[in-house]
């Protein structure tokens, strides 16, 4: 039986990719066979079905909501704001900031660099929108830990505000927490990038702001 399996996995493959394949000849022949004589239109609830491939091709495309994440691509200075607890005053300092398409323009990669609470700071994020959940999704990986932080959400109607949120564990209570981070485009120029710890009752406290301002080439 062990040696069975990977022929019918095989089997199986290629039927699945016989039926992507043949499946806009198919739409063609039925569209042929019930095609309206010349100049007669087609009832809207006769028009033929979308064929697998184009939905597919649809789904996989760069599309509006990839426009928007263009305002954060460039070279950026940044202003850092971090705060230790809800009441406490915030730690400043400096950083920058270099972001850019990937995967043909379906990914916006930003690489963070600077100081942070005295010490060396490096974070990278990759963001994107995913067509088929119709969010915005992006991940969060830095030299502060070992984790990879998920975050989904979506925009405001004009897309100049962003929020996401992902679920995070305190490393030293061990409560389940939300990070919501928000992205807002100010001008061509500069955007703000600020984060939210949110508590299982609600109460949230800001704990980091990075004010970007595009570098002068």
């Amino acid at each position: 039986m062990k040696g069975r399996a990977p022929r019918l996995t095989k089997i199986v493959w290629l039927l699945v990719v016989g039926l992507v394949a043949s499946a806009p000849a198919a739409v063609q022949a039925q569209k042929a066979e019930s095609s309206p004589p010349q100049g007669e239109e087609i009832p809207a609830d006769d028009a033929p079905p979308e064929s697998p491939g184009s939905r597919l091709a649809a789904l996989g495309a760069p599309g509006k909501f990839h426009q928007y994440l263009a305002a954060g691509v460039g070279s950026w200075e940044l202003s850092i704001k971090v705060w230790r607890t809800p009441d406490s005053e915030p730690v400043l300092s400096a950083g920058q900031a270099e972001a850019r398409w990937i995967l043909e323009n379906r990914f916006v990669e930003t690489s963070y660099a600077g100081e942070i609470l005295g010490h060396p700071f490096e974070a990278r994020s990759v963001e994107g929108y995913d067509n088929h959940a119709k969010e915005y999704v992006s991940t969060w990986r830095d030299t502060m830990g070992t984790y990879t932080m998920f975050f989904r959400g979506s925009c405001d109607e004009d897309c100049l505000v962003r929020t996401v949120s992902a679920e995070i564990t305190d490393p030293v209570s061990g409560q389940k927490l939300t990070n919501k981070r928000v992205t807002t485009t100010v001008d061509e120029n500069s955007y703000t990038y600020e984060s939210f710890i949110v508590t299982p009752s609600g109460a949230e406290f800001k704990n980091m702001e990075l004010t970007a301002q595009r570098r002068a080439q």
